[in-house]
């Protein structure tokens, strides 16, 4: 699904998350219904990324 590139080798569009994020990325979107993953997958990083602190934070 992804390329592995040199960091902004590919510019706008691509954020690094380190391992600990990126593991809370996953397995919220895993525990979403197939809809609310498509919806998901069509939110800025940045407002997928606040969303899932605060939901692994219980907020």
């Amino acid at each position: 699904m992804y390329d592995i590139r040199e960091p902004f080798e590919a510019g706008a569009g691509w954020v690094w998350l380190d391992a600990t994020t990126a593991n809370v990325v996953c397995q919220i979107f895993d525990a979403l219904s197939p809809d609310r993953q498509e919806t998901f997958k069509t939110l800025p990083a940045s407002v997928i990324l606040k969303f899932c602190w605060r939901v692994a934070n219980g907020i």
